[in-house]
């Protein structure tokens, strides 16, 4: 049997009028499909004055106001709950007979949100994932050791249909098979890439001598697929986790709906490569206050909104989402033609200190680069609901282990000076000590609240 192969040249390097063309065409065939299939998206449409017969160029797409918010993502499927006899909400627009696959955000804030695939969904999640399985290196044949959340997560099950789909031999542990469970079958089934979020990346370095006594450059992994939270395209963060590992770093953002977005080889981080723009739209920008568009260039900032081409089951249109993306447009370094991403913070972990805008994020890549005198773990804490904070910042870190008492002022002093330096705003340092924050395998915490919480 030929080997299949995802990458195809033709696709992935059309020219931007090719491009438009073939997503305003699939644009207006979703948007039909969507209204006549989903009461929620009749009453946008009514509540604007506009039918879908109305979109008839790429203008009149970006002239439609947001129609759906994370808020509205989750109300419209409590609302189906107590009124359809289904919780996949009221933009669900297969029949509910088809729908033959969920996956679920965590739930950790409350209510979990579903994402229902129908088969044609599932094939269509196997394809963007395998583009960027095969961008990074992954092969037919090749062993990749899983160790995303299993449990309904988009990482968890998703990916690994998608791995043996293309012909990989995913090894799925999970995160929740655990330290020792995933160091034992690494060392048994010598996986070639391992796929996991950077904070459990970075967990495995610490704790890898300590219960299986070898250090992880040992394993002889030479990929890390990483995804869910920010860390991958962090300069500090890539450099600790490359030179443990031995490995070769790459940051994902992606899951249902035909998403799929990866880093490349080169030297310096670029953003994340668009690889499925013939499936949905995910670099529209928006002004993330007053949602105004933003016309896209070379380096433009804004708040993504989100929409699916080729979707069945829940097709998100015009989705706001939370992720504050920048977009570049020029040919990447690397060589490879399109347009990248990147997820600069979310909208809900912004923080405002003086009126400095200030992402947790960034202040985890200044403090990684300051490893071993920390371990790279902090904690970002607040005292009063955000986004405004009273100055100073509260940051806590973890020291590193062989730190003296007497050298923890100059180490202050100079994590102080690098955030006023990069970040423009001076921040209040706690030393903990190490060990003394909490792991996890699943998304890294980087925000404690002290504050009583509604």
């Amino acid at each position: 049997m030929p080997e299949r192969r995802y990458w195809n040249q033709a696709a992935e390097t059309r020219s931007e009028e090719e491009i438009r063309a073939l997503q305003i065409g699939k644009i207006r065939r979703q948007i039909a499909y969507c209204y006549e299939r989903s009461p929620y998206y009749r009453e946008k449409f009514r509540e604007i004055g506009a039918l879908p017969e109305d979109v008839l160029t790429w203008e009149d797409f970006r002239r439609l106001p947001i129609l759906l918010t994370p808020e509205q993502y989750k109300a419209q499927q409590e609302q189906s709950s107590a009124e359809d006899r289904h919780p996949y909400g009221r933009i669900l627009c297969a029949p509910l007979e088809q729908v033959v696959g969920v996956a679920s955000t965590s739930g950790t804030t409350g209510r979990p949100t579903l994402t229902p695939f129908t088969r044609r969904d599932i094939e269509t999640t196997n394809e963007v994932l395998a583009r960027a399985f095969w961008r990074i290196g992954i092969r037919p044949g090749d062993t990749v050791l899983h160790a995303f959340g299993l449990s309904m997560w988009v990482a968890g099950i998703p990916m690994v249909r998608a791995l043996e789909a293309m012909g990989a031999r995913p090894i799925a542990v999970g995160a929740e098979g655990g330290t020792e469970r995933l160091l034992l079958f690494a060392r048994l089934t010598r996986p070639s890439a391992l796929l996991c979020t950077p904070s459990y990346a970075e967990h495995l370095i610490e704790r890898a001598p300590q219960v299986a006594g070898i250090e992880v450059g040992e394993l002889g992994i030479e990929r890390i697929f990483c995804a869910g939270e920010p860390g991958a395209g962090l300069p500090e963060v890539r450099k600790k986790l490359a030179q443990a590992w031995g490995a070769k770093i790459y940051d994902f953002a992606g899951g249902p709906w035909g998403i799929s977005t990866v880093s490349c080889d080169h030297a310096e981080y670029q953003g994340m490569h668009l690889l499925s723009e013939d499936y949905c739209l995910h670099y529209d920008l928006v002004d993330p206050e007053t949602h105004a568009p933003i016309d896209v260039g070379d380096g433009t900032i804004g708040a993504a909104v989100f929409t699916t081409f080729d979707w069945d089951a829940a097709p998100p249109l015009k989705f706001m989402l939370n992720d504050v993306i920048q977009i570049f447009t020029e040919t990447c370094p690397c060589g490879i033609p399109g347009k990248r991403r990147k997820i600069l913070g979310r909208i809900d972990d912004l923080l405002i200190v003086k009126g400095i805008n200030v992402y947790p994020a960034a202040i985890r890549n200044v403090v990684n680069g300051f490893v071993p005198r920390v371990t790279g773990e902090m904690r970002v804490v607040l005292h009063e609901p955000p986004p405004r904070v009273s100055p100073p910042l509260h940051i806590r870190i973890e020291r590193g282990a062989d730190v003296a008492d007497a050298d923890l002022a100059e180490l202050e002093r100079e994590i102080s000076a690098r955030i006023r330096d990069l970040l423009r705003f001076t921040p209040r340092i706690e030393f903990v000590a190490p060990g003394a924050l909490a792991r996890s395998a699943l998304k890294g915490k980087l925000i404690e609240r002290l504050y009583q919480q509604s």
